[in-house]
């Protein structure tokens, strides 16, 4: 095995599932590639849906879009330098990724581009609420990946 993809994002930051990759990575000198999605879609049905229930009056502006997208960012490279320090600590080798953008859109675009053996992806237990705002972007990618792919369940 060569390179293992370690996918995180916005909704998908689960220990178990870093730890796991950072081990699997150990044990078959693999490369750890951590990827951290800031997903467009995530804060966009959020204030839709604020919007469209009344939460928030009018159409909110692009600075509340853009803010949330910042503070998402921020979470995701903290979430980096927490994992790739583990990986050091590890003596595993590994190349970190943020993208902006659709989850299943760029995660596939990594997958493609790294040349990836192993995908490392959490699901995460959900309300009906959230399945219907979001859907379920870990079975779509399933549906389209080719290599293996490891789905933790947190």
């Amino acid at each position: 095995m060569d390179k293992i993809l370690l996918i995180l994002s916005t909704t998908r930051k689960s220990n178990k599932c870093v730890k796991e990759a950072v081990e699997i990575a150990c044990k078959e000198n693999a490369k750890l590639i951590i990827l951290f999605v800031v997903d467009y879609e995530v804060p966009q049905k959020i204030l839709d849906k604020l919007t469209e229930e009344g939460w928030l009056g009018g159409k909110p502006t692009e600075n509340l879009f853009n803010a949330v997208l910042d503070e998402y960012s921020i979470q995701g490279k903290d979430k980096i330098s927490e994992i790739e320090e583990m990986a050091k600590n590890k003596g595993v080798h590994y190349k970190s990724i943020v993208r902006k953008g659709k989850f299943v859109d760029e995660t596939l675009a990594v997958i493609e581009a790294e040349k990836v053996n192993l995908i490392m992806v959490t699901r995460r237990k959900r309300s009906g609420l959230s399945r219907f705002i979001f859907g379920s972007a870990v079975a779509e990618l399933k549906e389209k990946v080719k290599c293996e792919i490891r789905i933790i369940d947190e």
